[in-house]
């Protein structure tokens, strides 16, 4: 059991809209949790505007030096994106260390980075949001550093322009690293086209229980393979897992995915659009919605932004509502409804998605030749192909698919007559 910082977390309102902003600054403390940080204490003040000096109000930044002093907190974790200058200001006046929630986000994913490619593109996305930072803060100390001029320039530039050859470095480096990574998830990827298996991405707000969806699907595939993990923790999962599912006579992968958050942080999607391309790429997006959530309508409107954002909001979207079993009544929710606890409603959920990844079926009988029957494996993933004979001229075969698929074998297909 790691050991758990004392925290305090503070917020500014800074919105007409006290429950939108009481959510969110929830959704900030579990984020505390997830990154080991006990929050002993809160604090939040509705203004206009921020003060560019200290964040809150003068009053309102004493009562937080007050928390912090009587919890003995041993950080300040502030909801709203800080300037580096005023949270050395809050951290000078409180004196304890200060960040925001877009660093805290980033530790957390740091802490779950598993794969050598989420391990980089955590560390690129920290080099992103860390450098306009300490690019500033170089800036202004050069302004106070003896001999800087128009014709001489002082220590503190000369560093700055140190910082960015060095940051600038990493990230080209990085990128290059990735680069090695995404070619190989390519040829991966085109091998796997190759089978012509329809791809399904899980796709939702982060704790919606796409992992254990994932895992519920893979109990009833009749070909299971191994388990994904599965926590009751904001960001669990980071590293795109893919798992082959049958059902029935047929198969298509399934892809899960790191899950969205409000305001996520501009350099996190950048660094993380490899991970993020199972959902470009997909066939089908199953979105999964905590249906137990309060706040489920919010986030469900973050998810489709975010996908659009990404370029997903192209693709079919099926929705589930899981976490039904924790809901005394959910008549009031149109759509799927499963439980990944307890199985409920998981056959309806299962048939529904075979239904929308194999539409308009189509059949025929066929005699394939025998210097053809590469066919066969060609398309035994996404048509349910059945011989019925052998023939000294080819195989009298029974096919049941996509009529696109189906296509295929015209040249093939039997008369009446024949058949």
């Amino acid at each position: 059991m790691p050991v758990m910082k004392k925290a305090v977390l503070a917020g500014i309102s800074l919105k007409n809209a006290p429950k939108q902003f009481a959510s969110v600054f929830a959704e900030t403390k579990e984020l505390c949790l997830a990154c080991d940080l006990e929050v002993v204490g809160e604090i939040s003040q509705q203004s206009r505007t921020m003060d560019p000096r200290t964040g809150f109000r003068q009053g309102k930044i004493q009562e937080l030096a007050a928390l912090v002093q009587a919890t003995e907190a041993e950080i300040i974790v502030f909801h709203n994106p800080l300037p580096i200058q005023t949270a050395e200001r809050i951290a000078s006046i409180c004196g304890v260390n200060v960040i925001d929630r877009t660093s805290l986000i980033l530790d957390i994913f740091a802490k779950r980075a598993r794969s050598k490619a989420a391990t980089m593109q955590v560390e690129m996305a920290r080099l992103q949001y860390d450098l306009p930072r300490i690019l500033n803060e170089s800036a202004d100390q050069a302004g106070h550093e003896r001999g800087g001029s128009a014709y001489n320039r002082g220590a503190g530039e000369m560093r700055s322009d140190l910082i960015a050859r060095q940051y600038a470095g990493r990230i080209a480096a990085l990128k290059q690293e990735l680069k090695k990574i995404e070619k190989q998830r390519w040829q991966d990827e085109r091998r796997r086209t190759r089978t012509l298996m329809r791809r399904v991405a899980l796709v939702g707000y982060t704790n919606a229980g796409k992992s254990s969806l994932m895992n519920a699907m893979i109990e009833r595939s009749s070909q299971q393979g191994g388990r994904v993990m599965e926590e009751d923790m904001l960001f669990a999962t980071l590293d795109t897992s893919v798992r082959m599912i049958t059902c029935g006579a047929r198969k298509f992968l399934l892809y899960d995915t790191v899950g969205f958050v409000s305001d996520l942080p501009h350099t996190l999607i950048d660094a993380f659009k490899s991970t993020l391309d199972a959902a470009r790429d997909a066939d089908l997006l199953i979105h999964v919605a905590d249906a137990s959530d309060p706040a489920c309508a919010d986030k469900i409107q973050i998810t489709e932004e975010t996908l659009k954002e990404i370029g997903a909001d192209g693709i079919e979207v099926l929705r589930v509502y899981n976490k039904c079993d924790l809901l005394s009544d959910s008549s009031h929710i149109d759509g799927l409804k499963i439980s990944c606890k307890t199985g409920a409603g998981m056959d309806e959920f299962m048939q529904v998605l075979i239904d929308k990844l194999y539409p308009k079926e189509d059949s025929a009988m066929i005699l394939l030749p025998y210097d053809r029957i590469a066919m066969i494996d060609m398309y035994k993933t996404a048509v349910d192909i059945r011989i019925l004979e052998n023939r000294e001229d080819g195989m009298v075969i029974s096919l049941q698919g996509p009529s696109r698929y189906l296509a295929a074998f015209r040249n093939y297909r039997l008369k009446e007559k024949e058949e």
